[in-house]
């Protein structure tokens, strides 16, 4: 059978030239100063053939498209595998699905039907087989009888893996009100994958202020070393009442820590919508978060830290997502797509946000992330104490940052990028970087490339919003 070489190291990007677009640079006299380029590293990233190879950076969802064979409160649900819906989703910038609780052991025409549109709409698909990620621990498909079982999907061209499990626990760290799955379960089966050369989804708990920290370590490093995933992916949707940007920052500090020790890329999760629903109940709508401002941030800010891969939750609004105390529905309130397969705004805000990734993911999906500057006073209370925030304001050709910014310093190919990042979510503002001399600069802002040659730029920024700056 076809196997997926997704493992891809090296560096290479090519950028096109455009206009310019929403920056400022001038020029003064001052002493040449010498910068010596970097050695080129390795890149650690997770790539696929079918989306575009190493260049092309995932950008995944969660949950939908699923199967409705059933109506609730006399409401028949869409169907979802439709070129509608899959227009939808690949004109929202998502090229990959991650898990869709479409089960191929019991639906399976319907696995199939989105292997076809998937390859149609250029999405890449997980299949959720639960033969493979429900047989665990003692249990687990030896690897001839896995290799059978895969072999009965993974020739379609969409096909990128499969979906192994979400938020498993530990013992000691199980924060999750799902059923009781543990770490060391699943074990065998990302290790048999790893042996077929076929990518395991697989996604961790997040940690709150509230519980203790080294058994929340300890667990992120089980995962890592036992199960030997391809990825680290994990989920801290901040935007929630009694969750912060700080909260955020020390998980993501955490996660790439163990990413980096076990050489390996990290994902994270972006918030689409809230006010979910996983108990069940009926409540009131309020008003809608978060801001575009907001989930631009969420992306950028997961950029600027180095994650070679953005995850949505939720595309498709599930069903119980949208109950209200009343008669009527509200299919507006989360997901990238409500129950009605109808666009939300945050369709909007993702398909913004992610025409800007496909603008720049040629050059970070093949640097390496040296570590994170944070300028003004928002942003260095929120980073405090995290391993990967630099000290000071300079780096390399950078000299100095004003404005409330952050900003992710990368090795590309032995020269210096840097992915600048407007703090704020409410309001635009101008960030400056003061460089040691002057250089030529290639800056993709909102998706336009522009060259300049200077020694101080100043970039006009929306809110949370990111733009590329490589030294050439």
């Amino acid at each position: 059978m076809k196997r997926h070489n997704y493992i891809k190291r090296g560096i290479s990007a090519v950028l096109i030239t455009s206009m310019v677009f929403a920056l400022s640079a001038c020029g003064k006299e001052q002493q040449k100063v010498s910068i010596e380029p970097m050695e080129i590293e390795e890149v650690h990233a997770v790539s696929f053939d079918f989306l575009g190879g190493k260049d092309v950076m995932p950008i995944s969802g969660y949950h939908g498209p699923y199967t409705t064979e059933q109506s609730f409160d006399g409401v028949s649900l869409p169907n979802y595998f439709t070129d509608e819906i899959f227009e939808a989703i690949s004109d929202c910038g998502i090229n990959m699905m991650h898990h869709a609780y479409t089960n191929y052991q019991q639906a399976q025409e319907s696995a199939i039907k989105m292997l076809e549109l998937g390859e149609k709409y250029n999405v890449g698909i997980f299949v959720f087989d639960s033969q493979v990620c429900q047989a665990v621990g003692e249990n687990a498909l030896p690897i001839q009888k896995l290799d059978e079982r895969i072999n009965l999907y993974a020739d379609y061209p969409a096909f990128c893996g499969v979906y192994v499990v979400d938020e498993p626990g530990t013992t000691y760290f199980q924060p999750t009100l799902i059923e009781q799955r543990e770490v060391c379960d699943y074990v065998p089966v990302f290790q048999n994958l790893k042996e077929l050369g076929i990518v395991g989804s697989g996604n961790l708990c997040p940690i709150w202020y509230d519980y203790e920290k080294e058994p929340y370590n300890q667990y992120v490093e089980e995962y890592v070393s036992t199960c030997e995933p391809p990825y680290v992916s994990f989920d801290y949707y901040l935007f929630d009442p009694e969750r912060s940007k700080a909260g955020y920052f020390y998980n993501m500090d955490v996660i790439r820590h163990y990413a980096e020790k076990y050489d390996i890329p990290f994902w994270l999760y972006v918030q689409a919508g809230g006010q979910w629903n996983d108990g069940g109940e009926k409540f009131e709508s309020v008003e809608y978060f978060p801001t575009e401002g907001e989930l631009h941030w969420n992306v950028n800010t997961a950029l600027a830290y180095g994650t070679k891969g953005i995850e949505y939750f939720p595309v498709i609004q599930p069903y119980a997502f949208s109950w209200t105390t009343t008669e009527q529905f509200d299919f507006q309130r989360n997901g990238l797509l409500g129950v009605w397969g109808n666009k939300t705004q945050w369709w909007y805000y993702a398909q913004n946000v992610n025409k800007q990734i496909a603008a720049v993911d040629s050059v970070l999906m093949n640097s390496v992330n040296k570590g994170v500057i944070v300028s003004g006073t928002q942003a260095v209370s929120d980073t405090e104490g995290r391993e990967f925030i630099m000290e000071g304001k300079s780096w390399r050709e950078l000299a100095d940052v004003k404005g409330n910014a952050m900003v992710g310093c990368f090795n590309y190919k032995g020269k210096t990028a840097l992915y600048v990042v407007n703090y704020e979510t409410d309001y635009a503002q101008k960030v400056t970087l003061e460089l040691q001399d002057s250089y030529n600069l290639s800056i993709t802002q909102n998706t336009k490339v522009s060259k300049f040659n200077t020694d101080s730029l100043t970039l006009d920024m929306q809110p949370g919003e990111g733009v590329l700056v490589v030294f050439e």
